[in-house]
């Protein structure tokens, strides 16, 4: 049974999600479904790339990532189909599927624009998900190849979406690349480990803060920022038992600086 792993924005209240199964479910009553997130944060490619890079990976193989955070939704905007070393994903060229599919290794590339594709002749310009998306996951799932979807795109082609990082004066500056729902900022750095207990100070532009790197929460006290690597390797900034986002003044796509690590510190990171 193939699996279709759904990660989206369009919360739990409406019946966005829903509509989406049911026109996958018509066309393969016997796909199996479940959710990296239904309730991804609204209009965020940033960290819902984020998202789908330390998930998929946990998933069998074949499995198809159905990805619609999709703000460009109606304009000329791709719609895609790549095909990795061990699954597909479908979803919006925005860069919210290149971190995920660069890492895994791409093999093949399509634009999804065969009109036999959509769910019927008018699409809405609103909710590709159901019209576009939704049919294509759902073929895929029956096997149907990639090469029915539409012309073949080259990298090239791609919307990139790549995290950065950079080292400058003796810090470690890095894009934050999600803030979960405790207020956790992980930042676009992979780490190994992080020795505990070191003071370093944390900035956000010309506002500084004291912190302390740990390995765990109880390396710190209630009010102690905390630098640790967090459980998908990368490295985050946490308060215990606190929201470490109110306190920095932080979104995705913003940037943070470390002073006290240097690129030795991470020498063994990936």
């Amino acid at each position: 049974m193939v699996t279709i792993a759904i990660l989206t924005d369009f919360g739990v209240s409406d019946n966005y999600n829903g509509t989406m199964e049911a026109v996958i479910r018509r066309l393969n009553p016997n796909v199996e479904f479940t959710y990296i997130s239904g309730n991804a944060k609204n209009f965020n490619v940033i960290s819902a790339a984020y998202l789908l890079l330390t998930s998929f990976r946990y998933f069998r193989k074949g499995t198809i990532f159905l990805t619609v955070v999709d703000p460009g939704v109606g304009t000329s905007r791709r719609a895609l189909v790549i095909r990795t070393t061990r699954y597909t994903f479908v979803g919006p060229d925005n860069g919210v599927l290149y971190p995920a599919v660069s890492e895994d290794g791409i093999v093949e590339i399509r634009e999804i624009s065969n009109p036999r594709v959509y769910l019927s002749q008018r699409i809405s310009n609103t909710f590709h998900g159901r019209d576009i998306f939704s049919v294509a996951a759902a073929l895929l799932s029956l096997r149907v190849r990639p090469e029915v979807m539409g012309p073949s795109l080259s990298m090239e082609d791609l919307h990139k979406l790549n995290f950065h990082e950079r080292y400058s004066n003796n810090s470690l500056c890095a894009t934050v690349v999600h803030i979960d729902h405790f207020g956790n900022v992980a930042l676009a750095k992979r780490v190994e480990d992080v020795t505990p207990r070191k003071r370093v100070k944390i900035k956000v532009g010309e506002r500084e803060f004291e912190g302390t790197t740990a390995r765990t929460f109880q390396d710190g006290g209630c009010n102690d920022l905390l630098v640790y690597e967090n459980g998908y390797s990368f490295l985050e900034v946490g308060l215990n038992k606190g929201d470490a986002s109110v306190v920095l003044g932080v979104k995705e796509g913003d940037e943070v600086c470390i002073e006290g690590f240097t690129q030795e510190d991470f020498s063994h990171s990936t």
